[in-house]
C-alpha cells in the first residue's frame, strides 16, 4: 500500500503556497502523480425586488474564472519541477461536492487550512470538514506557514471506534516513511489506564505486523483532548498527527466533537483525517 495518487485543492480566495509545498514534498517521496483541484461559485447578487443583478453576475463569473485560471498557473509552476505527471480538474462549483466527486481518483487529498477563517471573497471556500466527511478519501490538514513536511514523527491519537481504525489504514505509506511513531490514547482517570494499554498493545503489534514499529503511550486527559494532543505533538516534534474524524449531520450541517473540531480548525501540526 503506498500513495500513487495525491489530489491538493487550491482555493480560488486564499494563499496556497503550504498546501502545495507539502504536495510536492509528498509527490518526490512517494512518486507519486498529482492532480490539482480548484472549484468556486460566484455571489448571486439579488435587487431589491428580488431579481437576480445579471450584470453583476456576469462579472463575478468572468472573476472566478480568472481566478481559477490562476490556480492552474500556481499549480503548474509549484509541481512542474517535481514530476510531469500532473491534471487539472476546475469548475464553477460548489467547492466540497465538487472535491468530493473528484475524490475517485487520489489515494490522498491535501488541504491547506487558511489563516483568515473569514475571509468571505467571490467564491464559497472550502469547507475543510465537509470534505473530511464526505470525500472516502484520507485528508491531510495544512496549518497556515507550513514550508515543509519531512514525515519522520508521527502521532496516532488513538481510540477505539471504526474512525480511528480506518485512519491508521490509510495513514500507513505515512508510518512506513516515519522513524518514529507514536501510538497514544488519552483516559479520563487511573481506572482506565489498564484497559488503554491492552488496546494499544494491540495496536502496535497490528502495525509491527505491516512493518511499522510504534511506540504505545496513555495519557491522563489534561483539559480538552484536542489541545492535550496538541501540547503533545509539540513537546516530541510531531511532524503529522493521525486521528479519526467524528461527527454527524443536522440539517446538511457536520457537527464535529471537540477533538475534530480542533484538529479542523487549530491543529498547530499536517493533520491526516478519515471518517
Amino acid at each position: 500500500m503506498t500513495y500513487r495518487s495525491l489530489m491538493v485543492y487550491l482555493d480560488p480566495d486564499h494563499s496556497n503556497e503550504s498546501a502545495l509545498r507539502v504536495t510536492a514534498e509528498l509527490a518526490t517521496r512517494f512518486k507519486a502523480q498529482v492532480t490539482g483541484v480548484a472549484a468556486g461559485v460566484p455571489v448571486m447578487p439579488v435587487h431589491a425586488d428580488g431579481m437576480i443583478a445579471t450584470s453583476v453576475l456576469e462579472v463575478d463569473y468572468t472573476q472566478l474564472e480568472e481566478a481559477l485560471r490562476r490556480c492552474e498557473g500556481r499549480f503548474h509552476a509549484a509541481l512542474m519541477p517535481v514530476g510531469d505527471a500532473l491534471q487539472w480538474r476546475a469548475a464553477i462549483a460548489a467547492p466540497a461536492e465538487y472535491l468530493a466527486s473528484e475524490a475517485r481518483a487520489a489515494d490522498l487529498i491535501i488541504v491547506g487550512r487558511s489563516a483568515d477563517e473569514a475571509g468571505p471573497l467571490l467564491n464559497q471556500s472550502l469547507d475543510i470538514g465537509d470534505i473530511v466527511m464526505g470525500a472516502g478519501r484520507p485528508v491531510l490538514v495544512v496549518p497556515p506557514g507550513k514550508t515543509s513536511l519531512a514525515p519522520d514523527r508521527v502521532l496516532v491519537a488513538w481510540k477505539d471506534t471504526a474512525e480511528a481504525r480506518r485512519a491508521i489504514v490509510a495513514s500507513l505509506p505515512l508510518l512506513r516513511q516515519a522513524v518514529d511513531v507514536t501510538v497514544v490514547e488519552i483516559v479520563a482517570g487511573d481506572s482506565d489506564i489498564a484497559d488503554a494499554a491492552v488496546r494499544l498493545a494491540d495496536v502496535a503489534a497490528w502495525l509491527q505486523r505491516h512493518n511499522v514499529t510504534a511506540t504505545a503511550r496513555v495519557e491522563l486527559s489534561a483539559g480538552p483532548a484536542g489541545n492535550h494532543l496538541d501540547l503533545l505533538a509539540e513537546q516530541n516534534g510531531v511532524d503529522i498527527l493521525v486521528a479519526g474524524a467524528y461527527g454527524h449531520s443536522r440539517l446538511q450541517e457536520w457537527i464535529f466533537g471537540g477533538v475534530s473540531r480542533h484538529l479542523l480548525k487549530a491543529s498547530s501540526v499536517c493533520t491526516l483525517l478519515m471518517h
